[in-house]
């Protein structure tokens, strides 16, 4: 049995903690947070103990894994308490706001011998797995450029994501998903041109991979009544792969009313779709908790895939300012 201390009670607390309740040989020993209510019904949905002190939770007694749900700023002090006290970490994206930050994580994680994991959702979509899998078999020809987007409304959620200070804004906390599934899909990125209107919140990048060029427009300023959209495109020499994902509008977007397909479209022959019923958040703790039983790295959600995909976010947004292509290091 894994004990778990789970760090937040926003949404993606909410989601983990759904799925924890589900997952077979895991306890969730402490739910932390600060407004109190929700705290309160996450811990007793777990049959956790319910707290506001960080600090006291990363070193609750049956502890041995620390799921951070916290703002962004948070991450490398938590992180590194964690670790420090021995417990594995698994932290929401992005691992942090700046590359000395998330350098000291991964320093943490290597020294302290602990699992450290980034949830980098989209890695664990069964239709983006297959995705993958389609374009790097060479079945449909060689990928010649993809296409990435991720419409949301204004994120008023909470009190802190409409702080680019603290939430690294568009770029960085919205964008990261899909810089990481490009690489993910096309190889690593060596520059990116980015522009943007609606003061940043609406952005398009320009990203140069190994294999490939993509396209990314990422929005944090479409109407309310608009639904959470998202989706990747990779245009081969011998067709077609695209993922469709809407959800509700805000943050849900893990609902029953989500659709996520993928659609294959070979230049020769017939179209067909995929779609599953699978949580990718649930696939994602179950990757983390059985790397933490076996004591092995992740296959996804890594170190490395973490730092470079907040690398190009960076890049990204330094070329808003010089209106030019910027190295991604």
């Amino acid at each position: 049995m894994t004990g778990v201390a789970l760090l937040g009670a926003g949404f993606m607390a909410s989601t983990h903690a759904t799925c924890y309740a589900a997952i077979e040989g895991v306890d969730v020993k402490v739910v932390c947070g600060l407004e109190t209510s929700r705290v309160e019904a996450l811990a007793e949905q777990l049959g956790a103990e319910a707290s506001d002190d960080w600090e006291a939770a990363v070193a609750a007694p049956g502890v041995d894994a620390v799921d951070v749900c916290l703002p962004t700023p948070l991450h490398r002090p938590v992180a590194l308490r964690a670790l420090a006290a021995g417990r594995h970490v698994l932290l929401e994206k992005p691992i942090a706001l700046g590359l000395d930050d998330a350098d000291a994580i991964g320093a943490a994680a290597e020294a302290a011998g602990r699992v450290l994991m980034v949830g980098h959702v989209l890695r664990f979509f069964p239709e983006i797995a297959e995705l993958r899998r389609i374009v790097g078999s060479g079945e449909l020809g060689r990928p010649l450029a993809a296409t990435a987007i991720r419409l949301s409304a204004p994120p008023d959620w909470n009190d802190w994501m409409l702080d680019a200070e603290r939430s690294g804004g568009t770029l960085v906390d919205l964008a990261i998903h899909d810089f990481d599934v490009l690489a993910a899909v096309l190889g690593p990125v060596s520059s990116v041109v980015a522009r943007a209107v609606a003061d940043g919140r609406h952005v398009t990048a320009l990203v140069e991979c190994e294999r490939g060029e993509g396209v990314v427009e990422a929005s944090h300023t479409m109407p309310g009544s608009y639904p959470f959209t998202a989706g990747l495109r990779v245009l081969c020499e011998d067709g077609v792969v695209e993922h469709r994902f809407v959800a509700g509008a805000g943050d849900d977007v893990s609902g029953s009313d989500v659709v996520s397909v993928l659609g294959i479209h070979p230049r020769d022959g017939e179209a067909r779709e995929l779609t599953t019923p699978a949580d990718p958040w649930r696939v994602q703790l179950e990757h983390f908790l059985a790397c933490v039983r076996d004591g092995a790295e992740p296959a996804e959600g890594t170190f490395a895939q973490a730092r470079a995909a907040l690398a190009v976010a960076l890049a990204a947004r330094r070329s808003l300012g010089s209106g030019a292509f910027e190295r991604v290091g």
